[in-house]
């Protein structure tokens, strides 16, 4: 059988009073630093971008599973200027 009870608000955890649950309008709440970005430039169109530190983490996870990684290691990526794997790591 159910219990019917109605609760009281001052007796709930996910009631809060109003100032406590207000935010201030136009400030953002942040989720952590923005993600690293990596320059990578093709070899053969020389088309550049910025790379997002996710896709880099998941190449070196496969290249670590395939057991080709290495110290200092940065992966080749596919271009989408030309269509090849010819996207190489550029130090700024």
């Amino acid at each position: 059988m159910m219990n019917m009870k109605i609760s009281k608000p001052e007796n709930t955890d996910l009631l809060l009073s109003k100032e406590e649950n207000q935010e201030i309008e136009g400030v953002d709440v942040p989720f952590g630093p923005p993600p690293e970005e990596y320059s990578y430039r093709c070899s053969h169109c020389k088309c550049e971008m910025a790379v997002n530190e996710a896709i880099i983490d998941v190449e070196i996870a496969m290249a670590k599973f395939e057991g080709r990684y290495y110290e200092g290691f940065m992966p080749v990526l596919g271009c989408p200027g030309c269509n090849r794997e010819t996207m190489e790591y550029v130090e700024d």
